[in-house]
């Protein structure tokens, strides 16, 4: 009788540890989960308050240099353009041209080929260099080649995903 308590007595404490061991695995994926989940919410949150709109482009025929302006009209502040895709695409010297264009920082006048550049942004009161609701940002880009008569498409990708394009005819 008393060989039997000892043996369920270890199988007890065996069982008591075993559950104390992995106790501390199962608490720590949930603390991961929980963390992850709450990632994924701040940035569906930032995509919904995130409203923004490509609001006129400008060129010349025979000239690298387009302007374009972006309008915020969400509630998300846009700040990150190191991160924001600008895509360009236009009639070059001799065939249609699409552009991916890289962020050169503030201008002082007109930014090598294959980079755009903020030139000011109207009304920026609260923020400096901070795209808040309201505010319209006004940028120049350099394409490869001049453009030439045809139409001129601008896609802004904002560093959350939002998307906002253009077109407009030289």
């Amino acid at each position: 009788m008393g060989l039997s308590i000892a043996i369920a007595g270890g199988i007890m404490m065996f069982t008591f540890v075993y559950v104390m061991m992995t106790l501390p695995g199962i608490v720590d994926k949930t603390i991961s989960i929980t963390e992850a989940s709450s990632d994924i919410s701040k940035v569906e949150d930032s995509i919904t308050k995130t409203t923004m709109a490509v609001n006129s482009i400008s060129a010349s025929v025979g000239s690298q240099v387009i302007t374009f302006s972006i309008d915020n009209s969400g509630a998300e502040k846009l700040w990150n353009y190191q991160k924001f895709n600008v895509i360009i695409t236009y009639k070059g010297t001799s065939t249609t041209k699409t552009e991916s264009l890289v962020y050169y920082g503030s201008c002082s006048g007109n930014p090598p080929s294959g980079y755009w550049c903020l030139n000011s942004i109207s009304n920026d009161n609260l923020d400096p260099k901070i795209l808040n609701t309201g505010e319209t940002l006004n940028a120049k880009s350099t394409v490869s080649q001049n453009a030439q008569t045809g139409a001129i498409v601008v896609i802004v990708s904002a560093d959350n995903g939002v998307t906002s394009s253009r077109t407009t005819t030289i």
